[in-house]
């Protein structure tokens, strides 16, 4: 787009960092809007002490798939080389106890660099690309302003926003409004001031998360691993500076657990009893942080377009978790967000035209997006069906929402390769969806497995709640 437009972000997340970093440099001039005052942290532990009150979630664990590791990669190299510089480097593919690869899997998966997910925690993701932000010339951040709403033209076709309304009065005027908000941000309030109706499709994912950092005294690589038993799902998930988390997945409705975890005392004997984090929790660490609570878990698209494709409003849209959110136990919100980011910059890029870059955002996020939020419905409905007691035992089994160990049972190395391009978010879930007729033949022809050592013994119910605080 030949002049640059004048743009503001609102919400310094990572979809508006992401964001900012991208339409800077594709020229435009942005002003990048955070509700939070807090100083810019001197360094990674101080970053993980960040006072972020409009996004408490950031001390809780997540996970940057591939798609996050190849758009920093293919768009922002600097990025990815500062992550670098802190020692974020993707794990080597391995056999473990969540997976359990032979040889030939483990060199098909090294040999796809796309694969390589970014060991990081999110606070210090989002201080890396603040830094990048800061010393971006066409992004100016401004801290401790929230926005409560648009300003907005009629006229002929769609309704022109204009700008933003600050909390103390004042007007930011903008070419285009980028709405990065998050899950809590009710961005079809701003518009339905202004008669524009924003339809919603909302699902409640079903479950609540507790999770808690740790400071690990050794280099051990933690990756990702999973645990079942009792009504919980747990999983242990490495990140940067010798830490990592642990987080149980519960069914929300389950008052009794709920309660149990919400204890700092009770959260660590009840780890200890799964059987697949023994040597985790064998080894020397200390938690860095009491037990969080994530609640209030969703799956919601929001339609900014009419039928037939022209978007609701001329000059704003929406990016990441404002726009399409998915259960963040699955761990892919921070890469849509990064996504959508890109997509909005390549859709300015084609055209001077702000209406015709709107549309051409919503066709490609309807295409690449949306089907990750009707994929997670999806999950979560087949957790519920097949939960222990309708007490959350089918917990999902990794971040990516299934369990990979499922797929071994096929036999062939390049199917395992598919779905962990879609674990990713490399490849479509279509593309999932496409190999189950295969792995139901394979798993019908496939003998039962022998046992060949003990039984692993699980913890039941009754264990997890008689543990003491």
């Amino acid at each position: 787009m030949s002049g640059g437009l004048d743009v503001v972000i609102v919400g310094a997340g990572i979809g508006g960092l992401g964001s900012a970093l991208a339409l800077g440099r594709a020229g435009h001039r942005v002003t990048l809007v955070e509700r939070d005052d807090t100083p810019m942290p001197a360094d990674v532990e101080g970053a993980f002490e960040w006072d972020r009150r409009g996004a408490p979630q950031v001390r809780h664990p997540h996970v940057f798939l591939g798609l996050a590791r190849t758009i920093l990669r293919d768009r922002f190299p600097d990025v990815l080389a500062a992550l670098t510089d802190l020692g974020i480097e993707p794990p080597v593919p391995k056999a473990g106890p969540t997976m359990p690869f032979d040889e030939e899997t483990l060199a098909i998966l090294a040999a796809d660099d796309d694969l390589r997910m970014l060991p990081c925690r999110r606070t210090t993701f989002e201080w890396v690309m603040r830094r990048a932000v800061l010393a971006e010339p066409n992004v100016d951040l401004r801290v401790g302003h929230g926005v409560r709403g648009v300003e907005a033209t009629t006229g002929e076709g769609p309704r022109q926003v204009t700008g933003v309304h600050l909390d103390d009065g004042t007007v930011l005027r903008a070419d285009l409004v980028v709405a990065t908000t998050g899950r809590r941000g009710d961005v079809p309030a701003w518009l339905a001031e202004h008669g524009v109706e924003v339809a919603e499709e909302v699902h409640d994912a079903g479950v609540v998360y507790f999770s808690r950092y740790y400071k690990a005294h050794h280099d051990d690589d933690f990756g990702f691993r999973g645990a079942f038993g009792a009504g919980l799902g747990v999983g242990v998930i490495g990140a940067d500076a010798r830490t990592f988390s642990i987080t149980a997945i519960v069914d929300k409705e389950d008052k009794e657990l709920r309660a149990h975890l919400n204890d700092d005392d009770r959260f660590e004997a009840t780890v200890r009893l799964m059987p697949e984090l023994a040597d985790v929790v064998a080894a020397p660490y200390e938690p860095i942080h009491p037990v969080h609570c994530m609640t209030g878990l969703i799956n919601r698209t929001r339609t900014f377009t009419a039928a037939d494709g022209t978007p609701l409003v001329r000059g704003l849209v929406a990016v990441g978790d404002a726009h399409t959110c998915t259960n963040p136990a699955y761990g892919r919100g921070q890469s849509l967000a990064l996504r959508q980011a890109v997509l909005l910059a390549d859709a300015l890029e084609a055209t001077d035209d702000v209406l015709e870059a709107a549309r051409a955002y919503e066709a490609a996020s309807a295409e690449q997006v949306v089907p990750w939020y009707r994929f997670s419905m999806l999950t979560d409905q087949m957790r519920s069906m097949t939960s222990r007691g309708g007490r959350g035992g089918g917990a999902p089994g990794g971040p990516g929402g299934f369990d990979p160990s499922v797929l071994f049972g096929a036999g062939d190395p390049e199917t395992v390769r598919t779905a962990m391009r879609v674990f990713n978010l490399l490849d479509p879930p279509d593309a999932i969806i496409a190999l189950l007729p295969k792995l139901q033949a394979a798993a019908a022809s496939r003998p039962a497995p022998q046992r060949t050592g003990p039984k692993v013994k699980r913890p039941t119910r009754e264990q997890v709640l008689a543990l003491a605080g």
